[in-house]
This record gives C-alpha cells, structure tokens and sequence, in this order.
C-alpha cells in the first residue's frame, strides 16, 4: 500500500468508354478479358503492398495519425461526455500508461493524447533513458471516473513526475509526494520502514516535457494543476537552462496549485478545440485572452458550462485517507504532517489562479 493512497486526492472502379456513342461496342482492345492477356517478359512487377501500420500496444488507432474530427469532447471537464474517445497506447517512444490503472481509463480527445505522446517522445529524443508514466485521462465514452470530480470529457490527464532513485537513476514513474526540496518515499508498507525507498523529481525531464506541451502549437494547455514548490523548481530550471521568454510566461499563467495539492503528480488540462465547442463542448475559467483571441480567428467563442446542476462528488479526505491506511510507521506520520504545510493551496496572487 503506498502513500499515494494517502493522497485526494474500395469503391467500384468504372471504366469510362470516353467519345463512344451509344449503342456502339466496344473496341476489340477493350473486350479482351484481362485473364487472356500475357505480360511482357520487360513488364515491371505490380508494385508491393504497402507494410501494414505497427500494431498500437493496447489496440486502437494511432492517435498521431488522426484527424481532430475523430473525437468530441462534450460538456465540461466536470460533468461532461467525450465521443470516439482515443486510446493512449500503453508504451511508445518513452512512456507508458501506468499497470496501476484498468486500461479503460486511458481515453481521451484526439488533441490531448496526441500531445501527451508528442512531448513524451521529444524528452526520450532529447533525454533518453528514462520512462514517463501517463495515469488517468477518461473512459471511453467519457462521464463518471471513480476517484475523481473532473476527467469526465477526455480532456484532463494525470501525469507522473519523473524520478530519480538515491543514486540519481532513472527510478519507476509512480505517484509519491514530493516534499518542498523536490524530495519523496515510496513507502511501500507504510508499517515497515525497511521497504522504503528514497526518490527525488528529475527536474530536467519534468521540465522537458511541459516545455514541449506547451510549445505544440496543435493544442492549448488550459492549466497545469501542480504544488506551488514544484511549479517554482520548475520554472527556475527553465530560466537558468534558456528557455524562451514566451513558453517561461505560458508556464507562469497556466500553472496553479488547487484544493488538492498535486504533489505527487500534475493534471493537464486542454482547452475545448473549436470544432468541438461547435458541437457542445464548454470550458470552465480561466479562458485566457490569448485562447479568445484564437478562437475568434477561427469563427467562434468559448462556451461556459451551464451552472451545475449536481453536487461535487465526494471525494476521500485527508483524515479519512489516514484512517484507512492502519498502522503507518513514525516516518510515514512525521512525512504527512510535514505535508500538511504545504497541502493547503498557495494564494501567490498570481492573476489566473482561484
């Protein structure tokens, strides 16, 4: 049991006997059945078929090889739908969608897989060597998805940091809280410390990967839901190491720190695309002017939801999480008190954050 348990939180071809007038045969050229015709000894072979695509571990189609058409997200993030929902594969090019999760919870527009796949493969091209894990995106058809108030119209994804082990290896994508130094313990049982294991984020990784989410000008990142002491870890990696004004300032607006303190892990959130607004899809705040001003190119305007009309969902507490969990050791206890500092959302004042 880990401490992440803890956490809230072909058509018929026709001929075309072109000038022939009607009621006239054909010409002798073109009623010789095909069987009786000999090739040419210089003939060329008929060229090979194509090789078949590579099959997507997991089934599906691949989500970089299709049209936005091919998915509708529908209604809110919150009490909405999603239609031809995409299938994340469950490895490529440096990732995987985590063996923790039933692999029905991995569906999503086609915008936002594409992306996650997109800015997993440039880290493993720029970075090799380590694996980012993917969690829940939404089911299938979208709606309800247990253990969570959002996810319901295929366009939020939970996604691990990377990890880095005690010898700064490339350690399993897994969801464990990370401390104000960036620091973690995959606590295993959380009665015995002897199977406790030391992690911390790989910061270059992590920071890699939103850099490339956010310059993939094919879809809009809404919010980053990440804690306030790893966003800022993150945004000074990118100043130090060159990153552009433009994607530092993105980074700086989109990133915010909800109820829930996601410190084990961040939530992408994508805007409604314009095609699918048109059919439906609505977006809860912030609409930044900079999206409005996109869409206002396309023809349209984002959509708000209509008011609510059920209760949030329930979601397990803090207290009720630990109660739950039995017998944790002393480090566990003194680790989650810790947590309890940093848990409660930070209000830096920043103009896009609630």
């Amino acid at each position: 049991m880990r401490i992440a348990r803890l956490a809230l939180a072909l058509i018929p071809f026709l001929a075309c006997d072109r000038g022939r007038e009607p009621g006239q045969p054909p010409a002798a050229a073109e009623s010789v059945a095909p069987s009786d015709v000999t090739p040419s000894a210089n003939e060329p072979p008929p060229p090979a078929e194509p090789p078949a695509p590579p099959p997507v571990p997991g089934g599906g189609p691949d989500p970089l090889t299709l049209d936005g058409s091919y998915s509708t997200s529908i209604g809110s993030p919150n009490e909405g739908s999603l239609e031809g929902g995409v299938p994340l594969p469950l490895t490529g090019p440096g990732y995987r969608f985590t063996p923790r999760k039933k692999v029905e919870r991995r569906h999503g527009t086609v915008e936002l897989v594409a992306a996650l796949v997109r800015a997993a493969s440039a880290v493993h091209d720029k970075l090799p060597g380590s694996t980012l894990t993917f969690g829940d995106i939404s089911m299938p058809e979208g709606g309800v998805i247990a253990g969570h108030g959002s996810h319901r119209a295929g366009r939020d994804a939970d996604v691990m940091f990377y990890l880095l082990d005690a010898h700064d290896q490339p350690a399993e994508g897994i969801a464990v809280p990370l401390d104000p130094k960036g620091e973690g313990t995959d606590y295993n049982d959380l009665a015995d410390p002897s199977d406790d294991v030391p992690l911390h984020i790989d910061v270059p990784r992590t920071w890699a990967f939103v850099e490339a989410l956010l310059g993939d000008e094919t879809v809009q990142i809404q919010q980053i839901y990440v804690v306030e002491h790893i966003r800022a870890l993150l945004l000074s990696y990118g100043k130090e190491h060159g990153a552009s004004t433009a994607i530092l300032a993105r980074f700086g607006d989109v990133t915010c720190q909800p109820r829930f303190p996601h410190d084990d892990h961040m939530h992408i959130r994508v805007f409604c695309s314009a095609q699918d607004i048109a059919k439906g899809c609505n977006d809860v705040a912030p609409i930044y002017p900079w999206q409005r001003k996109l869409l206002a190119a396309a023809g349209v305007k984002p959509v708000a939801p209509p008011k609510r009309t059920k209760p949030r969902p329930k979601l397990t507490s803090v207290e009720e999480a630990r109660a739950k969990a039995g017998p944790m050791d002393r480090a566990v206890v003194e680790f989650l008190d810790r947590r309890a500092v940093w848990a409660k959302p930070a209000h830096p004042g920043r103009r896009w954050c609630k």
